[in-house]
């Protein structure tokens, strides 16, 4: 199922109205879970397909929804999930910056 169905069943809405504030919090749950070294996207840009990345999200999508005016529950399940995932090396986002940081670490220690 596409994350957008994924999102916007689990709301319980029915009509495409709301796709681009929908598309726009899906987007910035990645984002939230980027910030925080878990790698929400697979090689092609797109989302994850894994189960807790998607869920994650949706309970960042329904946190930022207010949806059943529960925003803050919401919000603040997906900061404990997320929080877990940043702290599980299966989740971490692997370094881009094309430095070798942990030599230039060994040196500064005198290793």
């Amino acid at each position: 199922m596409e994350l957008l169905e994924q999102v916007k069943k689990s709301q319980r809405i029915s009509h495409n109205a709301l796709d681009d504030i929908l598309l726009s919090d899906i987007e910035a749950g990645a984002g939230e879970l980027l910030r925080v070294g878990v790698y929400p996207y697979e090689e092609d840009g797109s989302i994850s397909e894994n189960s807790l990345v998607r869920k994650a999200i949706e309970l960042y999508a329904k946190g930022m929804e207010d949806f059943e005016e529960k925003g803050s529950t919401y919000m603040a399940s997906f900061e404990k999930l997320r929080d877990a995932m940043a702290l599980s090396g299966e989740y971490n986002a692997q370094r881009t910056d094309n430095t070798d940081n942990d030599e230039k670490d060994a040196q500064r220690q005198g290793i």
